[in-house]
């Protein structure tokens, strides 16, 4: 709210005057019925009655402006909010984007920044005005009669109470209810990510049986904090109206004793009733500060996550160290070292404009070894060099431009050709795109297109079949002229004889090459080659002596012999 203060800092002065509007309005009617009408004055009834109206069109007023600066406040503040948790997401590490999960982040940012919006919204007039009132009125009726005033001290502890242990009741379950709301949404975005695979499995019952079971269990548990919350009413209505029959029952009897006059009694009335406005309006501001406490709680996990690790960079590489990578003894748990190790000390180096293949079995870790490349995570033992330097040395923005990744799940995004190719350089010209589609083996597409590199891909690329898009993320990735190249089974959708074309375009590019496939043609070739086994390293050579001396590695590519 800082860069709002001016407006934040209004609403509560224009609170105040449609209060004080309001709480003047009972003593000024107490005296035209004490002095004008039972007292036989009636030249004041007239005065006083424009006195109500000017004091209620100030109200009026003051009520309008604070709307108007609780509102702009609120919505400002909200996409502020917005803002930063968006950018946050930018810099989560991954290891932070597997904690909070993908659809709890959708809901921090929408459902529980409106609720923290509509609070503040809400409580720039409604926890303002309702103490105002409340402690406004309590004085105005000591005010008018002491002797009336004294049924206060009876109901205002019995209704204090009341509000305090039904709100300690029902925190816990409005936090339950945001997990289930998580869990829907997470819910919700499996399927409409994943709803291919959910209509060619005629899945769809058993997709909405796991909806329809998380919704039943939001129905719930809302059901549970509401019939709680309608109790909070029924219960302030019965005892303030009990006190208000108090004070009339009172007020007859002092009526009779000559020590009170009708509009004294009419006047705490009013008051009283006043009380029990101002206690509605803060039970419920009070809710909903309970509800916008757990949603603001959530978004400062996001937004208090710990920054990427910090990089003190330094210019250039270390030009003596002709090694481009080098593992040293590195191990890495995707846990933060509490799980089970995915890589276990891994030594091994990669000479600058060498190639590197790394191959194993599913589940051994080869895609653990470029995801540590790339610093999406950090090793739990060891030391990774880049280029003679740790690897942490590095800025974020200068290792974003060292190191370049095409992953197997090739993702493009909604817009033109030409916006996703230019995402490694945003200064390519028009042919250096068509001669990295070229080098990619994509560019008989594009020139067929009539709208060529503008042709317009749609929401992950869904409109290319799964071979085009691999092989955009490729020209994408020689577009930018990455030093090192990381290509994680990024050939797996093309057919052999175009994996072939594309793998001696590559050759040609002078650049450090990290290469993981499944396919032994791909990487036999390498110069160097590591042969991993649930997360170690249990062979390391070329492709002459590994199938001399490593019986997985011969056994994976005989069985493969049908590719040559």
């Amino acid at each position: 709210m800082k860069p709002h203060w001016k407006w934040a800092v209004l609403s509560p002065l224009f609170v105040a005057t449609e209060v004080v509007a309001e709480l003047l309005q009972p003593y000024i009617m107490s005296n035209i019925v004490n002095q004008g009408v039972l007292g036989g004055n009636s030249s004041l009834i007239v005065p006083m009655g424009i006195q109500m109206a000017v004091i209620a069109l100030l109200g009026l007023v003051g009520g309008l402006l604070s709307i108007f600066a609780a509102g702009t406040v609120s919505y400002r503040m909200g996409a502020d909010i917005r803002s930063a948790l968006f950018r946050k997401t930018m810099d989560l590490s991954f290891r932070d984007m597997d904690k909070l999960r993908i659809g709890s982040l959708i809901t921090r940012m929408t459902s529980d920044v409106q609720r923290v919006q509509g609070v503040v919204q809400a409580s720039m007039r409604l926890l303002f005005r309702s103490p105002v009132l409340f402690v406004g009125a309590v004085s105005m009726m000591l005010m008018v009669h002491l002797g009336l005033s004294s049924v206060l001290l009876v109901l205002l502890p019995i209704l204090f109470f009341s509000i305090i242990k039904l709100l300690k009741h029902v925190y816990p379950q409005i936090i339950n209810i945001q997990s289930a709301m998580d869990r829907q949404n997470t819910i919700v975005q499996e399927y409409v990510s994943g709803i291919r695979v959910v209509k060619s499995h005629v899945n769809e019952e058993g997709e909405q049986e796991r909806f329809r079971t998380n919704n039943d269990e939001v129905v719930e548990r809302s059901l549970r904090v509401a019939r709680w919350m309608t109790l909070l009413g029924p219960i302030m209505s019965l005892l303030l109206n009990i006190g208000i029959a108090v004070i009339v029952y009172y007020g007859a009897r002092l009526l009779e004793l000559g020590e009170v006059n009708v509009g004294d009694i009419m006047a705490c009335v009013n008051y009283m009733a006043q009380i029990l406005l101002s206690l509605l309006m803060g039970s419920h501001i009070i809710v909903s500060i309970t509800e916008a406490r757990a949603s603001m709680s959530r978004v400062d996990d996001v937004l208090s996550s710990a920054e990427p690790m910090s990089a003190e960079a330094r210019d250039g590489a270390d030009d003596s160290s002709d090694m481009a990578i080098v593992f040293d003894h590195v191990s890495f748990s995707y846990d933060d070292g509490v799980g089970k190790e995915v890589l276990r000390d891994l030594c091994f180096s990669v000479k600058r404009g060498g190639t590197l293949a790394i191959v194993g079995g599913t589940g051994s870790g080869k895609s653990s070894v470029a995801n540590l490349i790339a610093r999406f995570y950090q090793p739990s033992a060891g030391t990774i060099w880049l280029n003679g330097q740790e690897l942490n040395s590095y800025g974020e923005e200068r290792l974003r431009k060292e190191v370049g990744m095409v992953m197997q799940d090739a993702l493009l995004f909604s817009g033109t050709l030409r916006d996703n190719l230019r995402w490694g350089n945003l200064s390519a010209t028009d042919d250096d795109l068509l001669l990295a589609c070229e080098k990619a083996q994509i560019a008989d597409f594009v020139k067929a297109q009539p709208e060529g590199l503008d042709y317009q891909v749609s929401q992950k690329g869904m409109n290319l079949s799964g071979g085009q898009r691999q092989r955009f993320s490729i020209a994408r990735a020689i577009v930018g002229d990455y030093p090192i190249l990381l290509l994680d089974d990024c050939l797996s959708a093309v057919d052999m004889r175009t994996e072939m074309l594309i793998r001696k375009e590559l050759e040609k590019i002078e650049a450090t090459k990290v290469v993981i496939s499944q396919r032994m043609s791909s990487v036999r070739h390498a110069d160097h080659i590591l042969v991993l086994e649930q997360g170690r390293i249990i062979a390391q050579g070329t492709h002459e002596s590994l199938y001399a001396s490593c019986d997985l590695y011969k056994e994976m590519i005989d069985n493969q012999m049908h590719v040559e």
